[in-house]
């Protein structure tokens, strides 16, 4: 399990010391979702010609599932159902896999980036790329896919004691 982590990226072994949670910055970030919007957009391509309308429903409920969410866990969870269930006709598990490991890190960056109340969010991005996809763009929802994936910005985060702080926020 260790190993599966610092292949990850998300735990450092240290000799006779043991394993310690890596630390990350900015740039691991955006590397990340550079990597996930390539790949995620690859996968697409070849899971459209497979994607039937049963498996669009399933991701717009997952999507409607994300609107509902109280917390960022449950939004990450159904986040990271919508985006297996449009990708998963591809057929390609190696490549499922890396885009799993990589929606791995986004969530880590995501859960340490996130430290205030939960704001209920609507995404429009996911409702596009179903639009696009039931039209059958395939092109249309691959560029919005790797624009959605690739979003990352600076918001600003409320401590605890009261004062504000910018922080990264991950969106896809």
């Amino acid at each position: 399990a260790f190993r599966r982590l610092e292949a990850q990226g998300l735990a450092i072994g240290e000799p006779r010391r043991g394993v310690r949670v890596a630390s990350f910055d900015l740039g691991e970030v955006k590397e990340v979702a550079e990597m996930r919007a390539a790949l995620e957009v690859l996968a697409l391509r070849h899971a459209a010609p497979h994607l039937t309308s049963a498996i669009l429903d399933l991701a717009e409920e997952a999507t409607k599932a994300g609107d509902k969410s109280r917390d960022v866990r449950s939004w990450e969870e159904a986040n990271r159902a919508f985006h297996r269930l449009i990708l998963a006709p591809c057929g390609m598990p190696r490549l499922l896999a890396t885009i799993d490991d990589l929606h791995a890190a986004s969530a880590r960056f995501l859960f340490a980036a996130w430290r205030s109340e939960w704001e209920t969010r609507t995404d429009q991005d996911h409702r596009a790329i179903l639009a696009a996809l039931r039209q059958g763009n395939t092109e249309s929802a691959a560029v919005t896919l790797g624009r959605h994936v690739q979003w990352i910005g600076r918001k600003p985060v409320r401590t605890a004691s009261g004062t504000t702080r910018e922080a990264f926020a991950i969106v896809g």
